[in-house]
């Protein structure tokens, strides 16, 4: 008991001894960080050092270090002047001359603005413009220019007036020509091939060669590029008939923004895309009407042919085939030739349900389909917007193509399920209707030789 006693005795001598050292040490060591802080160790250190050094000198070596450092003032005070006289006399000559430069522009000087505004403008121009296929290079005259107009250094030329004119006038006159020209182009793989184009004015290029493609004018890197995909349809087909035609008139395709519009237009997502846009169940309403559409054709063209052959043996009543419903019927009749009107009635009516199942199959899977569909485009529509509502949660509603994916699946999920529904729906009705007429056509006989029989029989 006693040991133990001492022990936890100790432990707590030896805690607060701890805690006192660690309280002294951080107390030393914040006013140590203070006097680095303040510089008091360093400059304290340097001037004790200098001055031990100093002590050490002889009273000779004190008295020339002392002439030497005086020395020094004084030229670096003479320097100081003379730079100073210097600088006045510079400020003095630069007022001069920017008064002669003034004096000699007189009414000119508010023509460097307006000849570096209109230069950057026709750069920006000229650029952009697909004629830098003919005339490269221009932009470095115009830089030139620019730069010396910002700087008002000189007076500007006539010939700077007239080579600006120049290059306007020449931009006008290649904005109107259609002409062939070779060039660089990046192709969609990003390789660089050397093809022959056809420019139309600033307006468009096309190339024919190897295949009919459209092509776009990057301004960025000063070359044509084909578009990474080609518009759809009747374009293709005009861009190999106008580089063929020699009758001077032909259709092509213009874009009057020099690319942008058309680059915008293949951008356009095609009916593939808007499929695959759909999802999963894009692809099962799609399945879904396939089938339903295979079945009704299937059935269709089945009651069709049924009912050719129950018009022939209408045609021919009085020799009846077992190839059709009617002459099945006919045959019914002729083995109950024997019994009451009534049996006889009964029995055709039997033969009647017989029919009815083989020629009604599978109709109603083209009616379930055709319900089916829309409502699984509802499904789809129901996903889309849980996606868009995810989207919106995760990244706001500050860019719109974080919504556009479950969007597109919603709507397109839509258009999916109706574009089934609709010709599932028609063709439903239209096969019902054959198979009711078969049926009626059944019913209108059987009712035909009840009557007959019971004339017979009261005759």
């Amino acid at each position: 008991m006693r040991t133990l006693s001492a022990i936890t005795a100790a432990w707590a001598v030896g805690l607060t001894l701890a805690c006192t050292s660690f309280s002294v040490t951080a107390q030393s060591e914040d006013a140590l960080l203070e006097k680095v802080r303040t510089g008091q160790v360093g400059n304290r250190a340097d001037e004790a050092r200098q001055m031990a050094s100093f002590r050490r000198l002889s009273d000779a070596d004190k008295r020339a270090r002392l002439s030497e450092a005086r020395a020094r003032r004084d030229t670096l005070q003479a320097q100081s002047t003379g730079l100073e006289k210097t600088a006045r006399d510079n400020k003095l000559t630069y007022e001069r001359k920017i008064n002669e430069l003034r004096s000699e522009m007189g009414p000119n000087a508010a023509l460097f603005g307006l000849l570096q505004q209109n230069a950057a403008d026709l750069v920006g121009i000229l650029r952009n413009s697909p004629t830098s296929l003919d005339y490269p290079g221009r932009e470095a005259w115009l830089a030139e220019l620019i730069a010396r107009m910002e700087k008002a250094s000189e007076i500007f030329t006539i010939e700077d007036l007239e080579k600006l004119w120049f290059l306007i006038q020449q931009e006008i006159t290649a904005s109107g020509q259609i002409v062939n020209v070779d060039g660089e182009v990046i192709t969609a793989s990003g390789d660089r091939k050397t093809l022959t184009m056809t420019r139309v004015g600033k307006f468009n290029l096309v190339a024919s060669q190897p295949e009919a493609a459209y092509l776009t004018w990057q301004a960025d890197n000063q070359r044509a590029s084909l578009l990474k995909r080609q518009p759809e349809g009747r374009y293709l087909d005009e861009v190999s008939a106008y580089r063929a035609n020699t009758d001077g008139v032909a259709a092509l395709g213009i874009d009057p923004t020099g690319g942008s519009l058309l680059s915008r237009l293949v951008d356009a997502p095609s009916l593939l895309d808007r499929v695959h846009q759909g999802g999963l169940i894009g692809y099962l309403i799609i399945a879904l009407g396939a089938v339903g559409v295979l079945i009704a054709i299937f059935k269709l063209a089945s009651i069709l042919i049924v009912g050719s052959n129950v018009a022939a043996q209408r045609r021919n009543i009085e020799n009846p085939r077992d190839n059709n419903p009617l002459g099945r019927m006919l045959l019914v009749y002729e083995a109950n030739q024997d019994a009451d009107t009534e049996t006889l009635e009964m029995r055709l009516g039997e033969a009647i349900l017989e029919e009815r199942p083989k020629l009604d199959r599978y109709i109603s899977a083209v009616k379930v389909i055709s319900a089916l569909a829309p409502l699984m485009g509802l499904m789809g529509t129901v996903i889309g917007m849980i996606a868009t509502f995810q989207a919106i949660t995760l990244f706001g509603t500050g860019d719109p193509k974080t919504m556009a994916g479950g969007i597109s699946q919603a709507l397109v999920t839509t258009v999916l399920g109706l574009t089934v529904a609709i010709p599932t729906v028609l063709l439903h009705a239209i096969v019902s209707a054959r198979a009711t007429a078969v049926i009626n056509t059944l019913k209108h006989q059987t009712a035909g030789l009840i009557a007959e029989r019971m004339e017979s029989r009261a005759a």
